[in-house]
């Protein structure tokens, strides 16, 4: 652990090989002269025979695929005190991982913080709260390249992505927003910090999650892990939105199961 006020931080990317030869010559890296370690995770090496060669930067190769799973291989090799979760897609602005050094040592370093992110054309990723300390309801819209976590805090409190959800896995989808909650349950400091520090292409976010099965089951498990009466208005609000975008019976029933949990893939607070 570094000086208190002077908190270490590994950002963590996360690609997968056939991507690795778009990533390397797409990839703005000067802002991560900034970071103190940088862990870059290559999934699926048993598809791809070469592998690159990044100066100065750890590479973990891994065969198997699943973007949860190659969050908790980041956290399980990082060295510092923070640890910023990257996608190979995401364009960084400049003194970005600067600026979040700067802003954890002034806040006391906190369990979580959650960044700010912008499309390519300019335009906020989402609306983002005005708030600095974010309560359980933070959860609901968080992505997972806008979370800077505290490495103690998650060995300390058995905290990990879940490797059932998440893209790779059968439920691509929440294993940002439920982290999110594991975090907050118990009891970290999760605070904003209301900066733009990077951007990504647009998509249509709500095409692609509410005519997706795996994905509204996913939801549902989301809803289920929030629990209480919240969970249940935060269920209904997907039930009526699923209706309204796709209108398929068998995409809302898929909603109601993961609210029913009925594999058992995410445990309730």
């Amino acid at each position: 652990m570094n000086d208190f006020n002077k908190p270490s931080i590994t950002v963590a990317i996360s690609t997968i090989a056939v991507n690795v030869d778009r990533f390397i010559s797409s990839f703005f890296f000067l802002p991560l002269i900034d970071a103190d370690e940088v862990i870059i995770v290559i999934q699926g090496m048993k598809d791809k025979v070469s592998q690159p060669k990044l100066k100065d930067y750890t590479i973990i190769y891994d065969d198997q695929y699943g973007l949860s799973r190659s969050r908790n291989i980041a956290i399980e090799n990082s060295e510092c005190d923070f640890i910023w979760f990257l996608d190979d897609d995401v364009l960084l602005m400049t003194d970005c991982v600067k600026k979040i050094k700067k802003n954890l040592a002034l806040n006391n370093n906190p369990a979580l913080q959650t960044v700010r992110m912008k499309y390519l054309d300019g335009r906020p990723y989402k609306n983002y709260t005005k708030k600095k300390i974010l309560g359980r309801i933070g959860s609901l819209r968080v992505s997972s390249v806008e979370l800077v976590v505290s490495k103690n805090f998650l060995l300390k409190n058995d905290i990990r992505f879940n490797e059932n959800l998440g893209l790779g896995s059968r439920f691509p989808s929440v294993e940002e927003n439920i982290f999110f909650l594991d975090v907050f349950d118990k009891g970290g400091l999760v605070l904003h910090f209301p900066e733009f520090l990077l951007k990504h292409e647009f998509i249509d976010r709500k095409a692609m999650h509410f005519s997706n099965s795996a994905i509204l089951k996913a939801k549902g498990m989301f809803c289920f892990r929030y629990g209480g009466f919240i969970g249940f208005l935060i269920f209904t609000y997907y039930l009526i939105k699923c209706m309204i975008v796709s209108g398929r019976l068998e995409l809302m029933l898929s909603l109601y199961q993961g609210y029913k949990n009925t594999e058992g893939i995410v445990k309730n607070a």
